[in-house]
């Protein structure tokens, strides 16, 4: 379907939910918040409004899984969308195109949650030359990954592979294991799978120390600053559900299963070790250095985004104020 009329049904599907309940009256219209994809990095905002720390805070939220950060964004432009959780990429994407009233104000994820493997003949990075190697997506995070990983191995992504877009984590571990591909970008709890397969892990990325915003919150930069003390509350309720997540394991296992439509108890006590560990922080904020890599990757296509401040692009009144309050030491005494 063209990308347009996509874009087009969705507002007129949110328009007309909104428009039904203000007719009736039943509630006041919750802010809605989409999230790009039913994978772990999202429980934070699923525990939040399972949990009820949303409605604790006093603020109303609609969460809408919107899987295309191009009709998210349109859909933020419109008003439709209040928050784009996962809105990095696309929300600088836009900046540079000239909509400046966007910003960033948080992040469940600030790194490069992805591992590196490849057919159990292939030892090292050199090996990868000439062979066939799987992102999900093209301009994902996870080609950010892979190309980076490249480099850093002194490999040209340009020359030195053939990249393909083979879709969703389960796809890429059939196109593996059907030899579609011989290297591949695979995130958790799918390396545990293919290395069971017999594949060879030649990076894990959550070690590199490389920063990215891989699901940062966008807004609009005015409604930011018109509706602050919702807003805080909104980050009150995230840092609760966060604490909630790191020392309720089997509640949180749940929201997590019936969301993911995961029922392996294996795979999710995996990807909640994993995510519990090295991914979600106590305060869920963002920072310059944050999006260096992400104006790097925009470059390669756009050199005016190595002009860009990355401080910029950045809303943090709301979080300093949340620390400066004490809340977050009072969350975890």
């Amino acid at each position: 379907m063209d990308k347009r009329i996509q874009i087009a049904l969705l507002l007129l599907v949110i328009s007309f939910r909104l428009v039904a309940v203000d007719a009736y009256g039943a509630t006041p219209t919750p802010m809605r918040v989409s999230y790009p994809a039913p994978t772990a990095t999202q429980l934070p905002l699923w525990v939040a409004k399972e949990a009820k720390f949303f409605e604790k805070h006093g603020v109303a939220v609609d969460l809408v899984y919107v899987g295309s950060s191009s009709i998210a964004i349109a859909a933020l432009f419109s008003g439709q969308l209040a928050v784009v959780a996962g809105g990095g990429v696309g929300g600088i994407a836009s900046y540079l195109q000239g909509y400046r009233d966007l910003a960033l104000f948080g992040s469940l994820n600030n790194r490069l949650n992805f591992f590196i493997y490849a057919h159990p003949s292939i030892v090292d990075a050199s090996g990868l030359r000439g062979k066939r190697f799987g992102v999900s997506r093209f301009g994902g995070v996870g080609d950010f990954a892979a190309r980076y990983f490249l480099k850093r191995a002194r490999l040209d992504p340009r020359k030195d592979v053939s990249f393909l877009q083979v879709g969703s984590q389960s796809e890429m571990t059939h196109a593996l294991a059907r030899g579609a591909i011989e290297a591949g970008v695979v995130s958790v709890p799918q390396n545990f799978t293919v290395k069971k397969l017999g594949f060879k892990e030649l990076a894990d990325l959550t070690q590199s120390g490389a920063r990215y915003a891989s699901n940062a919150f966008l807004a609009k930069r005015q409604f930011l600053i018109d509706n602050q003390a919702r807003m805080e509350s909104f980050l009150k309720a995230l840092i609760e559900s966060i604490h909630f997540i790191k020392t309720k394991r089997l509640e949180a296992l749940s929201i997590l299963s019936r969301y993911t439509r995961t029922t392996d108890p294996e795979a999710l006590n995996i990807t909640y070790d994993e995510y519990v560990q090295k991914v979600w922080p106590q305060i869920p904020d963002i920072q310059p250095e944050d999006l260096t890599a992400v104006l790097e990757q925009q470059a390669e296509t756009n050199p005016k985004a190595l002009e860009i401040n990355p401080a910029n692009l950045i809303h943090d009144a709301l979080m300093e104020n949340i620390v400066r309050s004490g809340f977050v030491k009072q969350v975890y005494r």
